[in-house]
This record gives structure tokens, C-alpha cells and sequence, in this order.
């Protein structure tokens, strides 16, 4: 594995992935069968990674994809060596969330590891709701021409939530071309418009106390407070009506046009809100 050419002093123990998903099953409280069932759909490309404990965080993870190559140099991180629970999560809705069609089309993509990342965080959603809150997955026809929208979650009695969900590298990116030799981390300075591009086109016009829309974004960037709410404020707002920066973990920073949707989608997610992925610039006056 790449880890034990880069960081090695990490490494507590190593397995499998299979050995680790089976383990996460039994943890969870699944039964043989159901865990028989989930890895029996892991695309063989994958149910083949190593994995590792992690001595730092004492997370077990599995080593999938490739450095970033930043002006040709490699940049690892652990969007490569993903927590194995993670991955169990997005199986496991995949497995029970998805229509066997669908569940094919994601499981192909999961396969690839140029398109793992963005892949895996589409199951976020559907791991964060409660599982007798009726959901879809790439549903068209609510959207704009021929595009699909990530998920089309229907509680019943209560609104519809249209939801695209984005895995954003670009920030972390443009954050590692401004490190310094030292490998000195500057203070964060990149546009949180890019989080935004392609969101409004995803979306027809809708009011927003029948049908809630906005999107989900996995980004490994804090973002500077008053510049997020200034680009999110930007969107057109008849299409755009919210926003959730958020991962696997169960706390979330929610931008909303309307105070009165925040705790809907706090509820809907069961999450609890955040300041983690968000920082304020000191007052330099």
C-alpha cells in the first residue's frame, strides 16, 4: 500500500477491507445475513484494498485512489485513506435505499477511483435521515430540461427536499498551491462561489414553503463566514433555498434564505448545528 511508503509510522495494524466491513457489520448489529447481503455488492476493484489502523485517530481505514498531482507535485491525503465506516455507511444505503438499476449505475461509479470520493458523499443524505422517510435517488424530471437531482427526500405530511449533493476539491487544491516550502499552511484565501457552480441549473423555480431545494457540500476547506454567506446570497433564491456544508458526521453548518427552514432540515438530517466548517478573519482594525 502507498501508506507504507509515506506514512508508515501511522500504521497500528493492518487487514482487509472485506475482513473490516464484516467487522463494521457485526458492530452495527447486522445479522450474518445482512452483512452477507451488503458485501456481496462491493465492486471487486474495491473489496480488494488494504487496510489499516490508523495509530493517530484509532480509525480503521482502507487506502482507495491516487495523490493529487498539484505543479507535479503529489499531494496525499486522506482522501485516500477513508474511514472503513464510511464506506459501510454509503454501502449500506445503497443496498437498502436504492433500486437495483440505480444501485448498479453507483456501484460502478464507486469502482473508480477517480470518481470514489464525489461517489461515496452521494450516500450522505440518505444516511442521516431516518430510514421510514420515503427517499429517491437521481430522480429527473424535477429539475431543469433532462437533469437529475441527487435526491428527492418526501417526508410524509411535510414538504419535499430536492437535494444535489457536491464533493469540492477545488478549494483544497488551490489551498495546497499556496503552501509555503515549509509546508506552512496560509490563512485560507479562495472564492466559496466555486462551492456554488453548477447548483442553480440543477433547479426549476419553486416556492420554497411547498418544496425545499439546495445541496449538500463535502469540502475539506474551511470557509471564511462572511464571504460564504455573501456567494450563497448571490444564487438566485427562487431556485436556490438552502445550502448544508457537512460529511459523514453528524454536526453541519446550514445557510438558509428563511430562518424558519433551518430547523426543518436540522430535524430532517438529524443534525446538530456547527462552526467547523467555517472561521471568521480577525478584526484587523
Amino acid at each position: 500500500m502507498f501508506i507504507d511508503q509515506v506514512f508508515p509510522a501511522v500504521v497500528a495494524e493492518k487487514s482487509t477491507l472485506q475482513d473490516r466491513l464484516v467487522a463494521e457489520a457485526m458492530a452495527r448489529g447486522l445479522t450474518t445475513e445482512q452483512a452477507d447481503a451488503i458485501l456481496s455488492i462491493v465492486p471487486e476493484g474495491l473489496i480488494k484494498a488494504g487496510s489499516f489502523l490508523d495509530k493517530m485517530t484509532g480509525l480503521w481505514r482502507y487506502e482507495f485512489g491516487f495523490p493529487y498531482d498539484i505543479a507535479e507535485n503529489l499531494v496525499w491525503g486522506t482522501h485516500m485513506w477513508v474511514p472503513v465506516d464510511y464506506l459501510f455507511a454509503a454501502l449500506f444505503c445503497a443496498y437498502f435505499r436504492l433500486s437495483d438499476d440505480k444501485r448498479a449505475a453507483y456501484l460502478g461509479r464507486l469502482a473508480d477511483p477517480d470518481a470514489h470520493q464525489a461517489t461515496l458523499v452521494e450516500m450522505i443524505p440518505a444516511h442521516k435521515v431516518s430510514p421510514d422517510v420515503p427517499l429517491e435517488f437521481e430522480i429527473a424530471g424535477l429539475g431543469v430540461g433532462n437533469r437529475t437531482v441527487d435526491w428527492a427526500i418526501t417526508p410524509e405530511g411535510n414538504r419535499i427536499v430536492l437535494l444535489d449533493v457536491k464533493r469540492r476539491t477545488t478549494d483544497f487544491i488551490k489551498q495546497a498551491e499556496l503552501m509555503g516550502g515549509e509546508g506552512a499552511a496560509p490563512e485560507p484565501d479562495h472564492d466559496p462561489a466555486l462551492l456554488f457552480r453548477s447548483v442553480e441549473q440543477k433547479f426549476a423555480l419553486a416556492d420554497p414553503a411547498e418544496r425545499l431545494q439546495g445541496v449538500w457540500i463535502v469540502t475539506d476547506i474551511k470557509q471564511d463566514e462572511e464571504h460564504l454567506h455573501s456567494a450563497f446570497s448571490a444564487l438566485d433564491a427562487s431556485r436556490v433555498h438552502f445550502a448544508i456544508l457537512g460529511d459523514w458526521k453528524p454536526d453541519v453548518y446550514v445557510l438558509v434564505r428563511r430562518d424558519e427552514d433551518r430547523q426543518y432540515l436540522l430535524d430532517l438530517f438529524h443534525a446538530e448545528p456547527s462552526t467547523r466548517f467555517t472561521f471568521r478573519r480577525a478584526d484587523k482594525g
